[in-house]
């Protein structure tokens, strides 16, 4: 393994473990998500628990409807049976009746304001969570994009690195090669030329030559 690569492998590593030790933004946006969510349940079961204080104070005010008329019969029936006392009590108790009734209804208008406003809210909770359910599937999928862009990045580069070191180390196998060629021939060059053979007729007249070189002398 090459210093190259092992100083890549390194930084690679690092990259990665920096990656990770990154806050991750699709836990982060769960997290926000679980927080809307549960406050949306719990308006939820708010809106439900108002509604329900509503029914009772609206059976309350018809029970004191009904008790109101019962009063009031009672009333009539003592001021014409000539019974003054029994009469004015009856009055004074539907009196009372009255007023708690209507005091009764005022809490229901202020229960019902209420209500209205918490729903209002519940709604726009509900809204906010699907944009968040939404936005945390898209961020999910962006994130693993990134995350899986990155680790592909850091692969392609060690391997263009790795292809470049590689080109280089055939293309010096290769001018080894052609140098080793060179001198192959060069080398065949030189024993064809050691081994060519004189014509017989040359080497006569030269021995002649000689010959009659020595007789004059």
């Amino acid at each position: 393994m090459s210093l190259w690569q092992r100083l890549l492998r390194i930084f690679t590593a690092r990259a990665h473990a920096a990656l990770d030790a990154v806050e991750d933004p699709v836990e982060s946006m769960e997290l926000a998500y679980r927080s809307q969510l549960a406050a949306f349940e719990e308006g939820r079961r708010g809106v439900a628990e108002v509604l329900t204080s509503e029914k009772r104070l609206e059976l309350e005010v018809n029970a004191l409807g009904a008790g109101i008329g019962r009063a009031t019969e009672a009333a009539v029936t003592a001021a014409r049976a000539g019974d003054d006392g029994a009469a004015r009590r009856a009055l004074e108790r539907e009196a009372f009746l009255t007023s708690q009734r209507e005091r009764l209804l005022d809490e229901i208008a202020d229960v019902q304001t209420q209500r209205r406003g918490l729903e209002d809210l519940v709604e726009r909770l509900g809204e906010r969570v699907e944009r968040l359910r939404t936005e945390k599937i898209a961020l999910a999928a962006r994130y693993a994009t990134a995350r899986a862009g990155v680790r592909a990045g850091s692969s392609v580069t060690g391997l263009s690195n790795d292809t470049a070191e590689m080109a280089q180390l055939v293309e010096r196998a290769r001018e080894r090669s052609r140098n080793i060629q060179a001198r192959a021939a060069a080398l065949a060059e030189l024993a064809g030329t050691a081994g060519t053979t004189i014509p017989d007729e040359l080497i006569t007249q030269r021995l002649a030559s000689l010959k009659g070189t020595s007789a004059s002398s």
